[in-house]
């Protein structure tokens, strides 16, 4: 069954709320990223920010840092479910994972477009979910890279029941290919808010699902 997370993206504690707000009428998982201006070149939201908001939606927090291993005890502190690191970072995978599920959560791998899928495959074994960037994070609304569809193929082929997740670039267009590459997770942005006609947007989003999964 494919699925759309939404993503919110903002340094504004006001605006996540907001985006939350509107989001969890909709869904019952959202992702929040999460940019300490190094490993990306913009910053973010704190665990704070997040703390305060109480929503009966799951939230996945998408850490684009360089040491991820200081968040996650911020972040067990809050709902989050799921914590996704970039393979990218500065600390060591093997311990990162474990961190995360000692602290009761599920982890995650993020993988941006220049990287070898090679660097993460050591690690399918251990994780909830891989989460393939469709663009050079940081940003939102930037175009698709199709060559990552060859990384979500490679983790397919080498664990076929993990969940990949793709962020970045993702709308109607670029569905289709998505899903017959093997995508279970549909991270979608900034096509969302498009128009700042949520609903309207999110029922496409489900529209073009259906159809290119039947």
């Amino acid at each position: 069954m494919r699925k759309v997370v939404p993503s919110v993206l903002t340094n504004d504690p006001k605006e996540l709320e907001r985006k939350i707000r509107i989001l969890e009428q909709l869904t019952d998982t959202i992702q929040i990223d999460i940019m300490d201006g190094e490993l990306v070149p913009n910053t973010s939201i704190k665990a704070n920010d997040v703390r305060k908001i109480n929503t009966s939606a799951k939230l996945e927090m998408h850490l684009m840092v360089r040491n991820p291993i200081e968040y996650i005890e911020p972040y067990a502190d809050t709902i989050a479910f799921r914590i996704i690191f970039h393979i990218e970072s500065d600390d060591n995978p093997e311990d990162l994972i474990n961190e995360i599920v000692k602290s009761k959560m599920k982890p995650g791998i993020a993988i941006n477009p220049p990287t070898p899928v090679e660097r993460i495959m050591p690690y399918l074994d251990m994780i909830d979910i891989a989460l393939v960037m469709g663009v050079n994070p940081g940003f939102q609304g930037q175009k698709f890279i199709p060559d990552v569809l060859s990384k979500v193929r490679k983790i397919k082929n080498k664990r076929q029941e993990l969940l990949i997740e793709v962020d970045g670039g993702v709308n109607p267009e670029t569905v289709p290919d998505l899903i017959s590459s093997g995508v279970d997770i549909l991270n979608v942005g900034s096509y969302l808010f498009k128009d700042d006609n949520v609903e309207n947007n999110w029922k496409q989003m489900q529209h073009i699902i259906n159809q290119s999964s039947s």
